[in-house]
């Protein structure tokens, strides 16, 4: 995927989500890498690179 269409990719789930303030999102960093959620661990979710 290029870094754009990612960038959109999140924009768009932002958006759809009703556009949630910051305190909405939260971060897990375990063995298997970090990711950014949304709402809680099991919404909306993306990979970030280590």
């Amino acid at each position: 995927m290029r870094l754009w269409d990612g960038v959109e990719e999140a924009i768009r789930t932002w958006q759809e989500a009703g556009s949630p303030h910051q305190s909405e999102f939260g971060l897990t960093v375990d063995r298997d890498g970090q990711r950014v959620w949304l709402g809680d661990r099991a919404g909306p979710s993306w990979r970030l690179p280590a």
